[in-house]
């Protein structure tokens, strides 16, 4: 037994609340060494009264299951239910291949024996009060997004397009527009819905002055250029009535420059009333042009990148926070917005983060919070429900596009990535292949179409709920940054109906085994550095999904359990037993 792997953290990813009824633990064991773990558990013993010698400890024991295996080590779960005294005091119960038997509690790993176990400290809790603000809404963990932008998806209404309006398909240009509107996404809901896809994620649509909505000038109306407010309120409810979801993007770290609120800072300096509101060194507030108009290295206030467009408003201001607390709520309340993506979250105070979600849950109990950052390591948020998993995308670019990242390396960076945070919190987070801020995945595949598949299954098997950018059914590859992002393609040839018909099963598969990869159990099985392959099943009671990636340039041998069910492939040539070139099988075992 070897005891320098064998690991749990009190108070931490490893131990905490699952909800109000439940403790859940976590134990860290080297790979294949334990055979069994049991938690011994019960409420913290009392003194017997006038005695001075403690009572005979009463617990139980639960079993442990394995949730996560590598090569490297072994990761057991256990949810425990909670005491009438809402304290816990808890030791692991470890059996290995030979017959040893160890107790490992907060002190000691020692020989188990009973004697041992009423004498031990254990692992002890402190009155546990569930924090409502970490609970995640049921709903959020089955979901599938189409992220999209208005100005680039459909135009639906062309009379209201501006002047300079540019043809619908010609290169993007950042000061220009291309007329997508509200309308058009109304228009070709039966496109969304038809891919499988069940909830709609919209980029900023209130009034501001860039194509792509990020630098909001009026936070309660929506962008002439989209439509109105009506409109927007037949469009939440066209989504709706479909049985889907839809979340809105939202800044709330910093003002437009064309802000009512900035202009008065401008206008009227400290005197202003307002002059709180933003982080200013000095009075006037001004800044030294560059040659790019949106970056400046001199100015006189906090700005988001250094964008002279975009101050930065004071999120510890009572002021603030009430502000954008009111224009949640104006929007949730009157036109019944199920979630809403938050930018920058990594650079939000978490009292602001608390303050939010407690007043959206007033008017809407399963409201859905999204911490959106670009910033690594940052989605296991402590507030909002869950965040975007930034890192697993770059993992996976890393070792499927890139290949600078090793299969091994891969197993052991996702595991690691999945024992930081609870189930719950991983089905509500986001894995995007692609975002309006990004190059397109399919253009980092070097327009190879069936290494984009190869990704979008291996995504669409992990815990998070998958994201699409629109046009990704269509084969889009232009587009870098959110003022550069394509038109929709709204005309298919066979390579963008092939794809449509892949994204089809693919999404039907996600939705269908949801709750294996949402909930099950993450095992590794052969992963080849030197022949670049990797496997892995997901298994959740007595169903298991096996899943089989070539990623080398060369085939590799498979053989398939007899009698399992092929859910979906790629390049797998089964008459000569073979796994073709950036080939992948998923089965049901």
């Amino acid at each position: 037994m070897e005891r320098s792997a064998i690991y749990h953290r009190p108070a931490s990813e490893m131990a905490y609340m699952a909800d109000k009824q439940n403790y859940r633990l976590q134990l860290k064991t080297k790979h294949r060494d334990i055979t069994r773990v049991r938690v011994i558990f019960g409420a913290p013993q009392m003194l017997v009264k006038d005695s001075g010698q403690t009572d005979a400890w009463e617990y139980a024991t639960k079993e442990m299951d394995k949730r996560l295996q590598n090569g490297i080590y072994d990761v057991w779960e256990v949810k425990l239910p909670i005491p009438a005294t809402r304290k816990l005091k808890y030791a692991f119960h470890l059996l290995d291949r030979e017959g040893n038997e160890l107790l490992y509690d907060a002190n000691l790993m020692q020989l188990y024996t009973p004697k041992a176990v009423q004498e031990m400290t254990g692992f002890l809790t402190p009155y546990l009060v569930l924090d409502e603000t970490a609970t995640t809404p049921e709903w959020t963990q089955k979901m599938i997004w189409y992220r999209l932008m208005p100005d680039r998806f459909a135009n639906g209404d062309q009379k209201k397009d501006l002047k300079d309006t540019l043809e619908w398909g010609q290169k993007a240009d950042k000061a220009k527009f291309f007329g997508g509107d509200l309308q058009g996404i109304i228009d070709k809901l039966d496109h969304i819905q038809g891919l499988g896809f069940n909830g709609i994620y919209l980029s900023p649509v209130f009034d501001a002055y860039s194509n792509h909505k990020f630098d909001t000038i009026d936070y309660y109306e929506i962008d002439p250029a989209f439509g109105t407010k009506e409109k927007f309120k037949e469009l939440i409810e066209a989504i709706h009535q479909r049985g889907m979801k839809v979340m809105l993007d939202i800044t709330c770290d910093h003002l437009s420059d064309f802000s009512l609120q900035w202009q008065d800072v401008r206008k009227y300096g400290a005197r202003s009333s307002f002059a709180k509101w933003f982080l200013i060194k000095e009075f006037p507030v001004r800044y030294v042009p560059s040659e790019l108009p949106d970056y400046s290295e001199r100015l006189t206030y906090e700005a988001l990148n250094n964008n002279p467009h975009m101050p930065k408003v004071d999120l510890e201001n009572p002021e603030v926070q009430a502000h954008f607390g009111n224009i949640l709520t104006y929007w949730t309340r009157n036109f019944d917005i199920d979630g809403w993506s938050i930018a920058d979250s990594n650079e939000i105070p978490a009292a602001f983060k608390r303050y939010l979600l407690e007043t959206l849950r007033q008017v809407k109990a399963d409201i859905y919070l999204l911490g959106n950052t670009i910033a690594k390591k940052a989605e296991h948020d402590d507030v909002f429900a869950g965040n975007n998993s930034i890192d697993v995308r770059e993992l996976v670019e890393g070792t499927f596009i890139t290949k600078n990242i090793p299969p091994t390396e891969l197993a052991y960076a996702l595991n690691e990535h999945q024992l930081r945070a609870d189930p719950s919190t991983l089905s509500a987070s986001l894995l995007a292949a692609d975002s309006p801020q990004t190059q397109r995945i399919l253009a980092k595949c070097e327009g190879n179409v069936q290494l984009l598949r190869a990704v979008l299954a291996f995504m669409f098997m992990q815990p998070e709920s998958p994201s699409i950018l629109y046009g990704t059914e269509k084969g889009i590859k232009a587009g870098t940054e959110a003022a550069l992002q394509p038109c929709m393609e709204w005309k298919d040839d066979q390579a963008s109906a092939e794809m449509q018909r892949f994204l089809k099963t693919l999404l039907a598969m996600r939705i269908r085994y949801n709750n294996v990869l949402c909930e099950g159990s993450f095992e590794w099985g052969q992963c080849s550095n030197q022949y670049s392959y990797l496997s892995f099943s997901r298994r959740l009671g007595d169903k298991r999904l096996f899943a089989l990636f070539n990623l080398g340039y060369g085939s590799i041998k498979i053989i398939l359990p007899q009698n399992c069910k092929l859910l979906l492939g790629q390049n797998l040539v089964e008459q000569d037993k073979r796994l073709g070139q950036t080939g992948f099988a998923i089965v049901e075992l």
